[in-house]
């Protein structure tokens, strides 16, 4: 489970986060989703420590214990929780095959075993990026950069995923397949997967729980079936939607 409590985060002087204070289950896939300026990249860099948790608490559940990400050690937490933001920008030349086993480094710190290696081909035969294993790459294209970064982020091999708009780049198909991915993971290998998308329909197609975010508070927390209304897109966006039923879940297409 990830517990935060009382999480509020400011940027010179303007607040970013209220007060927010939310409890996940763990093995889910849990979409966040909101409008642009809702927080939630804030809220992720700050559970992964990428920026400096400013009031109240954070906290992940491994083994029955409690993580907390103030007082858990940097090696600690990096087979923890693992997170791929917005931005990305890998230096260096590096091929694809590289990368995923620089996902690897909490555990081999510069020493790959075999172990290490066996998943890094696991997750190139999962990811079905075995045909670019040996490109470098300043040689791909923007999906599929997308998609070797998602897979190393796999390669940490974390009980906690945090994927900020990870779709972006991705054709239909493979934002389709990285979607089932990530489902089977949270499902078959008990990982808690939290994601931001921007993709109302992906999350409520595959996400089990979502949360909405609107100007730095959480406002809904449910089934998708129970949060995607008609009523909360016109409260989080502003717009009009007709909400269909499909197969017991939500379906949003443009009101007529």
């Amino acid at each position: 489970m990830i517990k935060l409590n009382n999480i509020s985060h400011h940027i010179g002087k303007q607040q970013i986060l209220h007060d927010i204070t939310l409890s996940l289950p763990t093995a889910q896939v849990i979409a966040l989703i909101g409008p642009n300026g809702a927080g939630k990249s804030t809220l992720f860099s700050v559970m992964a420590r990428l920026q400096p948790l400013q009031s109240g608490q954070v906290s992940f559940a491994v083994d029955n214990e409690e993580r907390d990400i103030v007082s858990c050690q940097a090696r600690t937490l990096a087979k923890t929780v693992a997170m791929l933001g917005q931005d990305n920008h890998v230096q260096g030349r590096l091929r694809v095959h590289e990368l995923l086993m620089f996902g690897r480094y909490p555990y081999h710190q510069g020493q790959p075993t075999v172990g290490d290696q066996q998943k890094v081909q696991e997750i190139l035969e999962r990811f079905e990026l075995e045909p670019l294993a040996e490109r470098f790459l300043s040689t791909l294209s923007g999906g599929q950069r997308q998609r070797v970064l998602i897979a190393m982020i796999v390669c940490q091999d974390t009980p906690y995923l945090l994927l900020d708009e990870p779709l972006n780049n991705l054709d239909m198909y493979h934002a389709g397949r990285l979607m089932r991915e990530l489902r089977t993971l949270s499902h078959s290998q008990q990982k808690t997967v939290v994601i931001v998308l921007h993709d109302i329909n992906q999350a409520a197609q595959f996400a089990d729980t979502v949360v909405t975010m609107k100007a730095g508070e959480v406002t809904a927390v449910g089934r998708p079936a129970d949060v995607i209304t008609k009523e909360t897109m016109k409260d989080l966006y502003n717009v009009d939607v007709t909400v269909l039923n499909h197969q017991g879940r939500p379906v949003i297409v443009d009101a007529v």
